[in-house]
């Protein structure tokens, strides 16, 4: 273990799942097979292959959602997710037989889509994953010893399954926005966003929503093409704050 010592005021300073590049530099340094990141809570997990590279939520659910189909052990054949789950994601799940239901962000909503669907494995790109034949909640212990299930009953390592699910070009952005409400109305935004998905063509999408948390409006643009999908996120952010302050 590494961060294992708490002061009381350093939960999540420079470690764990939002900060994983540190577990990647141990994973390195010793010669590890794989890490695994919690956040303060334990409830999400972020995985590091032998190499240091980070392997995310949405790409330890394709991890789990793949390794389920080939054992016909996936409930209605169906992963839950959220729209900010990578379509890389999607695709790879759809490719290999399965469905894929989006629901709004936030792991109760991902509950709630598990149990009206049927489906038994849902979750977040944060790394919320739910395994419902153990919990019906986020848990990261049980995250990590189900990946880990997956590289023993496989015998590949972290790495090659990550490469099953490819994942898109994706950028976010938080916008500070005083009337972030107001997006919906604004015919420039509306113009932009129209404009972006005529661009990134059918392999992309573009989201727009505004934070339940703070006075913002949060963009995520997803595509092809990793420099068209910075320069919309970065046009429409601009756009945006411009018109909503």
């Amino acid at each position: 273990m590494i961060h294992n010592e708490p002061d009381g005021i350093n939960i999540n300073v420079g470690s764990g799942a939002t900060a994983p590049a540190s577990l990647a530099a141990a994973v390195r340094e010793r010669g590890a097979d794989v890490g695994f990141a919690l956040d303060g809570d334990a409830d999400r997990l972020i995985a590091v292959d032998a190499e240091g590279r980070i392997v995310d939520g949405d790409q330890v659910l394709g991890i789990l959602a793949l390794d389920r189909l080939e054992r016909g052990a996936l409930p209605e054949g169906t992963l839950v997710v959220s729209v900010l789950s990578n379509g890389g994601l999607q695709a790879a799940v759809e490719a290999s037989g399965g469905n894929v239901i989006r629901t709004p962000v936030g792991d109760k909503y991902i509950l709630e889509g598990m149990q009206v669907s049927g489906a038994g494995l849902g979750g977040e790109k944060s790394g919320h994953v739910i395994v419902l034949e153990h919990t019906t909640s986020g848990d990261g212990i049980v995250t990590a010893l189900e990946v880990l299930r997956v590289i023993g009953r496989s015998g590949l390592p972290l790495d090659r399954l990550a490469a099953r699910i490819p994942m898109l070009p994706q950028q976010q952005r938080a916008v500070k926005a005083r009337h972030k409400d107001q997006w919906e109305g604004d015919p420039a935004i509306q113009r932009a966003i129209r404009d972006a998905e005529r661009q990134l063509g059918e392999g992309g999408r573009v989201l727009v929503r505004p934070s339940g948390t703070e006075p913002a409006l949060r963009v995520m643009v997803e595509g092809p093409d990793a420099a068209l999908v910075t320069a919309l996120a970065d046009s429409i952010a601009a756009l945006a704050g411009e018109r909503l302050n």
